[in-house]
């Protein structure tokens, strides 16, 4: 009896493909107490944070649209308070028990406000990653 074997070769890395690289993330919020959100004088909890924006918890009864601008907003992060952002309303999306998740994107975001957030954001994105290798 005879055995047959197949030759193998190595498969070059296709480089015409590009790489997918995410260039943001979003932070889940377990500290709602400490993170939340000012739009139109009202304070809302905030589900997660990335640099370019934040999803929030919000009533049934919102009268927020997709698209709608949003002026005068306060990011308050801790002991850090980020004012006068503008925003706009990306998505609204129902929930269980009845609330709305809603994404709010930043936009015009001066470069100083820009690095505060990425500061916040990359901060805990680490202690995030600590945080999940440490328990495994």
């Amino acid at each position: 009896m005879s055995e047959r074997s197949i030759e193998f070769q190595e498969i070059k890395e296709d480089t015409s493909i590009p790489k997918i690289v995410r260039k943001t993330f979003r932070i889940p919020i377990e500290d709602k107490e400490d993170i939340w959100v000012v739009i139109n004088k009202k304070r809302y909890a905030v589900l997660d944070i990335s640099l370019y924006g934040i999803g929030i918890t919000l009533e049934k009864d919102s009268t927020f649209t997709i698209e709608q601008a949003l002026l005068n907003c306060e990011l308050n992060v801790f002991d850090v308070s980020i004012k006068k952002l503008k925003g706009q309303i990306v998505h609204l999306t129902s929930s269980k028990k009845g609330k709305w998740q809603c994404g709010v994107r930043w936009i015009d975001m001066e470069k100083e406000t820009e690095d505060k957030i990425l500061k916040i954001v990359s901060k805990m994105k680490n202690q995030l990653l600590n945080d999940e290798s440490d328990s495994s």
